[in-house]
């Protein structure tokens, strides 16, 4: 049952585990009017042939240091989670706007200082949206992670197409850099 909810690469929650974990806290957010929010990271310029959860050992120790990395930066009450083979999800429970705005400093600090340490490595970027889960909001937990996802996707497309990022949905996006290694 661990593998279920822990994923096996990283150390981190498996999308099985964030889902059954938010699809619960969501019911007792919306029981005391509360809201969380929900950051989704991709990890850009991973090659698709990892798609398929068989990445080389270079892409695999980028996947675990972007988990290290994300746990390090978010508080431990927080749900760290790998949810697609180059996609991470943190839910913030309990965060208001300024919060997550801090957390969101800190994560560019951490990456800052990874970066400074590791001057040689090529960089990887990593893209970032973020959204509020209102109490008032009538969706599942699944279905505010597939728009946020898709969300991503959509401004991932639309970077590689060459005309920009695409605004996010309800929130705000972002680029960190990550050096590769």
């Amino acid at each position: 049952m661990t593998e279920d909810i822990q994923d096996s690469l990283t150390g981190v929650w498996s999308r099985f585990g964030l889902l059954f974990f938010a699809e619960h806290y969501l019911k007792l957010l919306r029981r005391v009017k509360r809201e969380m929010t929900l950051f989704v990271v991709g990890v850009d310029g991973l090659p698709a042939d990892g798609a398929d959860g068989t990445w080389a050992p270079a892409h695999e120790a980028n996947l675990k240091e972007t988990a290290r990395l994300l746990r390090r930066t978010f508080r431990t009450s927080d749900a760290v989670a790998r949810i697609g083979p180059d996609l991470f999800a943190v839910l913030l429970l309990e965060t208001s706007d300024l919060g997550a705005d801090i957390l969101l400093t800190r994560l560019e600090d951490r990456l800052a200082e990874w970066k400074a340490e590791h001057p040689d490595l090529p960089p990887l970027t990593l893209s970032l949206v973020v959204d509020r889960i209102r109490a008032d909001q009538e969706m599942t937990f699944a279905d505010a992670l597939s728009r946020i996802v898709a969300a991503l996707r959509r401004r991932r497309t639309d970077e590689a197409d060459g005309d920009g990022p695409s605004p996010a949905t309800r929130g705000w996006s972002t680029d960190i850099v990550l050096p590769a290694g």
